[in-house]
Formats: structure tokens, sequence, C-alpha cells
């Protein structure tokens, strides 16, 4: 496998970015930490020895040095170069892909100066013509363009729609189900998710992707009502927000692209 990364994005990466002591981009999906300096970038990992991707450039050729922990089970293990695999090559790509996405989109939504707009494109994805039309009057004149500001503006539409539950991902195959029962687009459609059995709650729990198991199993139930439950926020935290979201007419589709422009997560 060849890598991808471009010398000119590693460029505008460092020198934007860097800085001496290391500065922290948090991959939101993943919830992974990368290192910014001047003249290398560090890519994280949640692999069990906490391989980390060190990357540099002279003049337009890549270096990749990857370390990990000696010892998964050692309490003072040290970090030692260790050799790149197939699965380091696809991961590194994975993420480092993920990393500029995030950084230029950011970018993008800082230079708009005012979310507000794209703000109310979205409220048209999510909400009936008369409804987002009322909560667009609602909004400020100005929106900060930062996720987080974003986010608040959002959740307070959903909440206030009966549109928005928050728990623990961990609860999800329980109360989290009787939480998720309650939105406003379920109960108009007198839906009623099941909370999983034994076998089921197993193969969520061994499932290699615990959050998309989740969210896999929830809509699962809801194929034929053309709903998504989706889990949105700035981040994938271990303390979630979610809603539920009409697929039908391409709706979600471009829901998704609005969420990605205001710098928004989601999974469904």
């Amino acid at each position: 496998m060849t890598l991808n990364i471009s010398a000119a994005d590693f460029a505008h990466i460092t020198s934007t970015y860097g800085k001496i002591n290391g500065s922290s981009i948090l991959d939101a999906r993943e919830n992974v930490t990368h290192e910014i300096f001047p003249d290398k970038v560090v890519i994280g990992t949640n692999f069990t020895n906490y391989a980390t991707y060190q990357l540099y450039f002279t003049e337009d050729t890549l270096h990749v040095h990857k370390y990990a922990l000696e010892n998964i089970t050692d309490d003072n293990a040290k970090m030692i170069p260790d050799e790149m695999t197939e699965e380091d090559q696809e991961e590194l790509q994975s993420r480092w892909d993920t990393l500029v996405h995030d950084i230029k989109a950011a970018e993008k939504l800082q230079q708009s100066g005012n979310a507000r707009q794209t703000l109310a494109q979205l409220y048209l994805d999510i909400f009936d013509e008369d409804t987002a039309a009322a909560l667009t009057d609602e909004l400020p004149a100005f929106v900060k363009p930062q996720p987080h500001a974003v986010w608040e503006e959002l959740a307070v539409a959903l909440q206030n729609s009966g549109n928005l539950a928050e728990f623990e991902w961990s609860d999800l195959t329980d109360t989290g189900i009787y939480a998720l029962n309650e939105l406003e687009p379920l109960q108009q459609e007198g839906i009623v998710l099941d909370v999983p059995t034994e076998e089921e709650y197993e193969e969520i729990v061994t499932a290699e992707d615990f959050a998309q198991a989740c969210m896999d199993f929830v809509n699962r139930q809801l194929e034929e009502y053309e709903l998504r439950i989706v889990a949105l926020g700035p981040v994938l935290d271990e303390y979630q927000a979610f809603t539920c979201l009409s697929t039908a007419d391409g709706r979600l589709a471009r829901a998704g692209k609005k969420l990605r422009a205001l710098c928004l997560v989601y999974l469904y």
C-alpha cells in the first residue's frame, strides 16, 4: 500500500497549527488525539499498544516512524520503535484523511463568518417547513462559526421539538432504548423499539465497533418506517445525544452534508 499524504497538506497543517510542545487535535469520531508540531505530525490510534505514527518530510519525501508499547501488560512499559504493517498503513491513511478533512471543514466554517445560514438550511432537512421557519426566526442574527456554538442552537431546537435524548452509550441497550421510544417521530408512528435479547446484547458488546453495533441494532427496527436514530454532537462521547431523522426523499443524506459543513459529528 502506498500512502497518499500530500506534502502541501502537511506543510499547511504544521505551519498553521504546529507548536513547539505540540498542538492537540481530536478525531471526534474515533476519540483519538493527534499532536502537531512545526516540523512533524504524530498520529495517534486507539490500538491496545497505543501505537503512534510520526510523520515528517525531507523536501518531497515522506518519512514515517511507528512507536508502540514494548509490553502492553507492563505498567512501566516504554514506547519503542516498531515495524509498520499493512494494517498500520491503512490506519494511518484513514486517520490522516480524517485529520485533513476535519481541519479543512473547520477552516471553511470559520471563514464563513456566521453559521446561521447553514444551520437554517439544516433545519429544513430535519423539521417540516413551518417548524424550520419558526426555529430559524428564533436563531440569533449571529451564530458563532464553531461546532460547540452551533450545537447549542441545534440541541435546543431538537429538545423543544421532543426529538432529543441524551444518555451514555452503555445504556443504549436498556434504559437508552426507553428514552429513544419517547422521541417525537417514534411517538407519532406508534413505534416501540425492542430491548435486545441476551444473545443480541452479547453480539453488540463483542462487536469490533460497539457504538456502530448499537446503532445497527436500533436502526434495523426502523427500516420500514424511513426513519433513523442518529447519534450527533460536536463529538461522539461516552455521554451522547441522539435524535430521530427521516430518510425519506434524501433528507438524511442532505442533513449529513450540512452536519459535516458545521463540523458536527454523527453516526447512524
